[in-house]
């Protein structure tokens, strides 16, 4: 039977059957070895374990011991002893002073009555821990810091520390306060009689004049570090506790801006000396302050004299010791010496009435503008 002429597509093309669907090819990946390629990846993709050469590590360097200086050759201004001091603090940043004229008793006495400050439980420390709002105290201990070889203790006369510790060992700090004080007044005589020099030399050459703050009146700044070094501490805990200790003290250094440092670091085996440049180390004469350098003397001698930071070192000792670090500083300014707590900002109604005051004054000069 014949088809009629409406019964035939006008384009014959539109009944054939849609193409076939892609079929994955039988050929295998041009690499032969997938395991290889497997391999590669795994090794590529993988971070390293990334180990810091030695040399990033500062190398302990041992050098000559610094001159020891006779306190009563200094204040007699004897001129061959002031070439000794400065080249020894701009090289290493110290010297070591003796005849100082400080009693051994109040030291002793001092050194003894701070034993008792760690023998405090780890409960009442957490009261008198330091912290970026007030800089006394005890240093915050983690529990992988445990049992460390050193433990620190910053004192100084600011009210909220009294109290605190008063309420934690009563009887105890009343004592240890008294021998502080005491120790305290005479380090600084010497350091006042040091920094006297100093500033006789460095004003000379820059023609300031900065002698006010210079005799200890009321309102200098101060602050001690107390050290404990532990005994019997094995040499792999020794070794790993040492590195720890240089690179705090290399990147977080001390918390007081000072001028000049005293250590008590009497029976130390070493003397370290930490400052941005290297570190080095040295044996300390016996009975000897060794005398460092802060970063207001290295600013006041234009960057000649060279501020470190100074630790002393108890190694293979079998009996705990105490140390201590004086910190001084004249300026009255830097109150945070002489009170960690007190802001160096400015108080709410002291704001108040200086906005009040800006308000006044610019109405006043709007209508002076438009009147005339």
């Amino acid at each position: 039977m014949a088809l009629s002429p409406q019964s035939v597509p006008e384009n014959p093309f539109e009944f054939r059957a849609p193409p076939p669907s892609p079929v994955a090819s039988a050929r295998r990946s041009c690499v032969t070895n997938d395991e290889v390629l497997s391999e590669f990846l795994q090794h590529s993709l993988r971070v390293p374990d990334l180990i810091l050469p030695d040399k990033v590590f500062p190398r302990q360097k041992f050098i000559d011991n610094p001159p020891k200086i006779d306190f009563q050759a200094l204040n007699s201004m004897q001129t061959e002893t002031l070439p000794k001091i400065l080249d020894s603090i701009a090289t290493i940043g110290c010297f070591q002073l003796v005849n100082y004229g400080i009693p051994v008793e109040s030291i002793r006495s001092a050194l003894t009555a701070a034993a008792g400050i760690f023998q405090l439980p780890p409960q009442k420390r957490t009261a008198v821990t330091r912290s970026p709002e007030k800089l006394y105290g005890f240093e915050e201990v983690h529990e992988e810091d445990e049992g460390e070889v050193s433990e620190e203790f910053v004192w100084c006369k600011a009210k909220a520390l009294e109290l605190a510790m008063e309420g934690i060992w009563p009887v105890g700090y009343s004592n240890f306060s008294e021998k502080m004080e005491t120790l305290v007044a005479q380090m600084e005589k010497v350091a006042v009689k040091i920094l006297i020099v100093f500033r006789g030399i460095y004003q000379e050459k820059t023609g300031r004049c900065e002698k006010e703050n210079m005799e200890g009146e009321d309102g200098n700044g101060w602050a001690c570090y107390v050290y404990k070094h532990g005994g019997n501490v094995s040499a792999e805990k020794w070794r790993s506790c040492l590195r720890y200790d240089v690179m705090k003290m290399l990147i977080g250094g001390m918390d007081y801006s000072h001028t000049l440092c005293l250590h008590i670091c009497d029976g130390s085996s070493e003397f370290h000396v930490y400052s941005k440049k290297g570190w080095v180390s040295f044996c300390p004469h016996k009975h000897a302050l060794v005398v460092t350098v802060g970063d207001q003397t290295q600013a006041l001698s234009g960057g000649q004299l060279k501020h470190v930071m100074g630790r002393p070192i108890y190694r293979g000792e079998k009996e705990e010791f105490i140390s201590m670090a004086f910190l001084y500083s004249p300026s009255t300014t830097n109150s945070r010496l002489v009170d960690p707590q007190k802001p160096n900002t400015i108080s709410l109604s002291q704001q108040a009435i200086a906005a009040i005051l800006f308000t006044l004054l610019y109405q006043i000069l709007v209508y002076v503008y438009y009147k005339f």
